[in-house]
């Protein structure tokens, strides 16, 4: 009785004490430590693997941060549902590298997916667009602004005093060249057209007389030459038969002696004759010279008059049309004063050309004047080559029938060489610094190549640095790196779009990861 008196009161003791014992338990129970621990670890592991992807990718161009837009993260991601936000990747929640249950980063990965592809030999293979580029010369179309104005425009003054008594044309009409458009008077200038005049009749006449009187008297002359040279000839022909006879005693010496001075008389009248036709001779090669001479000055006098007095026509230096009159009917006008103006009745337009493109439009080089809907032809007259003031004054006149009015304001259109190299699409283009390079395919590869830009224009470019026939990726994805694997797809987009990529392991291309990710 005493035992099982003790057993109970034992019980109620401990029955007794059981609350306090529970209350010291509560109160000595810690914080649950290991709980919180859990997490923080996973998500050190994820930014680690996160860094270590950065770094891997730190040479890639973009603005993407080393990932691309659609992509999952394949073998190798952050597992414990971390995310990466640099464009995009993310990885599923659970989802774990192949075979490692539950490590949440597969070293050597260190690349998002729909990031950058590396030559890691990861496997991935971005599709991409490419052209075969080719050489040629880029060219762009210029506009410049252009106003019609007049190829020549003049005021024409008087050459000669005098009072006006023509007006033959008047404000807006239209000329020839050489048409007279005023007309003047003045009596000296008259009156010494008719001096001038009469002086060269008179030496006209003097040599008309002169000329006559040497050739009537030289025709006498020559007769008596003609006459004096047979008289000669007889006389002499008579001698030697006297001198026959006188041989044979038929003839007396004095006879013969006479007959000698016969020939000697003879031959002094010849001599005379010839002396007389010499003079006269000389006489028309001297005197008529002279006035011939006297002749010809009068004539130059005489025009000289002349041209003064025409001076008193005032006519148009060109075809064109009358745009102002100094003058009215009555008016004395002085010599060299303002007559009237004229313009020109070819058109033409001044543009400044940039210096780098003048020298693409020579002389001659064909433009288009454009105004609304109608287009003029033009031809370059005058290109100065010297710049002024960063551009070239051209000159170009049209050469249609059809013309704009004078201040007509338009465009010149005409085809401007930017450079000659390697045509590419602008997109290719890629800047990294103050380098500039495209990439190529070459074995499926891209491969990152500089190039020097010798121009742009719209949508291409020309560079050097590449070769004709390289096979040239259009359009980049965000973080290429040169080595990557890349596979061409058409412009429909087949097998993704440029920027999209498929992953070994994952659903598909641009497809989100399955519930639960990877096995």
């Amino acid at each position: 009785m005493d035992q099982v008196s003790k057993t109970v009161a034992d019980r109620d003791d401990l029955t007794a004490s059981a609350p306090a014992q529970v209350a010291g338990a509560k109160k000595r129970r810690s914080f649950p430590w290991g709980w919180l621990l859990i997490p923080l670890l996973l998500g050190g592991v994820g930014y680690v693997g996160y860094r270590l992807g950065q770094d891997d990718g730190s040479g890639a161009a973009g603005s993407g941060g080393g990932f691309q837009g659609g992509g999952n993260a394949g073998p190798g991601s952050a597992g414990a549902g971390s995310q990466a936000r640099g464009g995009g990747a993310q990885t599923g929640a659970g989802q774990t590298t192949r075979g490692q249950a539950g490590s949440g980063f597969s070293p050597g990965s260190g690349q998002a997916a729909g990031g950058r592809a590396s030559s890691s030999g990861t496997g991935v293979t971005l599709p991409v667009q490419a052209v075969a580029v080719e050489e040629g010369t880029l060219s762009t179309e210029r506009r410049l602004t252009g106003t019609v104005a007049s190829a020549q425009t003049t005021t024409v003054s008087a050459r000669a005093s005098g009072t006006v008594t023509t007006i033959a044309v008047e404000v807006g009409g239209e000329v020839e060249a050489g048409q007279t458009v005023l007309a003047l008077t003045n009596s000296d200038l008259n009156s010494s057209v008719d001096s001038a005049r009469n002086a060269l009749e008179t030496a006209q006449v003097q040599l008309r007389s002169q000329t006559n009187s040497v050739s009537s008297s030289r025709a006498q002359l020559q007769q008596q030459v003609t006459s004096a040279a047979a008289a000669l000839a007889n006389t002499q022909q008579s001698l030697s038969g006297l001198q026959k006879l006188a041989a044979i005693g038929a003839a007396s010496r004095t006879e013969v002696n006479n007959q000698l001075a016969q020939v000697e008389a003879a031959r002094t009248t010849l001599v005379t004759a010839q002396a007389n036709l010499a003079e006269n001779t000389r006489a028309q090669t001297e005197g008529l010279a002279e006035a011939r001479l006297a002749v010809e000055r009068a004539q130059i006098t005489l025009n000289q008059a002349q041209q003064a007095a025409g001076a008193l026509r005032i006519t148009a230096p060109f075809a064109g049309q009358i745009t102002g009159l100094n003058v009215s009917g009555g008016q004395y006008l002085a010599a060299n004063s303002e007559a009237f103006s004229l313009v020109s009745r070819q058109r033409q337009v001044s543009v400044n050309v940039p210096a780098t493109e003048a020298s693409t439009l020579p002389v001659g080089a064909a433009l288009t004047f454009v105004v609304g809907q109608q287009k003029y032809p033009l031809k370059v007259a005058q290109n100065a080559g010297a710049p002024t003031n960063g551009s070239v004054p051209t000159t170009a006149r049209f050469i249609g029938s059809a013309l704009p009015a004078l201040g007509t304001v338009g465009s010149v259109v005409y085809s401007a060489k930017v450079a000659s190299g390697i045509l590419v699409p602008s997109t290719a283009l890629q800047v990294d610094g103050d380098q500039t390079y495209v990439f190529t395919i070459e074995s499926g590869k891209a491969q990152q190549q500089p190039v020097t830009v010798l121009g742009q224009a719209g949508t291409q470019s020309a560079v050097s640095g590449i070769n004709a026939g390289n096979e040239v990726i259009t359009q980049p994805p965000t973080g290429l790196l040169d080595g990557a694997s890349v596979s061409t797809v058409n412009s429909s987009g087949q097998r993704g779009s440029p920027g999209s990529q498929r992953i070994p392991g994952s659903p598909g291309a641009g497809s989100p990861a399955g519930a639960g990710g990877a096995p």
